[in-house]
């Protein structure tokens, strides 16, 4: 990572690191990080769903040491992911990304999966892979691989349009 940063920066690039924190023993790599490089550094601190309350109190802990203060939230209505962005004394941002509980009204009603437990990142969005063959496919899920359809047939299913009516059913809550 120290390499892809130097390199960036060295171009005149703007670049950002994305850091999980799985507990209070990663807290130094964000401090090294916003020490060794300029502002130009966008940090963003992601939590690690397998370590649960280990990393949110890491997070926490974090925060404090920083002497970070809430600045936004920045939310897509859609998608379980949000970002918090936290100005620092110095003036620097540092992003925190947090889940939400948010599902596919339809394609996850009846999942095995569909509970707090097997299923924590939720709806994120959909992803584009290529599969052995070098088909593009569409997923919806990273838990269900097999939900994942080629490009065509995803546009010809029923999922972009699940998609589009709940992004517009909560972008409508979400609008004061």
């Amino acid at each position: 990572m120290d390499e892809s940063v130097r390199v960036a920066l060295g171009l005149g690039l703007n670049a950002r690191a994305n850091i999980v924190i799985p507990d209070r023993t990663h807290v130094g790599r964000v401090h090294r990080l916003l020490n060794r490089y300029s502002t130009r550094l966008s940090v963003r601190v992601l939590s690690s769903l397998a370590d649960g309350d280990a990393s949110l109190d890491a997070i926490d802990e974090l925060l404090v040491e920083l002497d970070a203060v809430p600045h936004e939230v920045h939310l897509i209505a859609g998608t379980s992911g949000f970002r918090v962005s936290y100005r620092l004394p110095n003036g620097r941002i540092l992003m925190v990304k947090h889940l939400r509980p948010l599902r596919l009204p339809e394609t996850c009603a009846g999942c095995r999966f569909n509970n707090d437990t097997d299923c924590q990142e939720g709806y994120y969005g959909v992803r584009l892979y290529r599969d052995t063959t070098g088909t593009l496919q569409v997923g919806v899920c990273i838990q269900r691989m097999d939900l994942c359809l080629p490009v065509d047939e995803f546009l010809n299913s029923g999922l972009p349009e699940e998609i589009r009516k709940l992004r517009d059913r909560e972008f409508q809550e979400l609008v004061p």
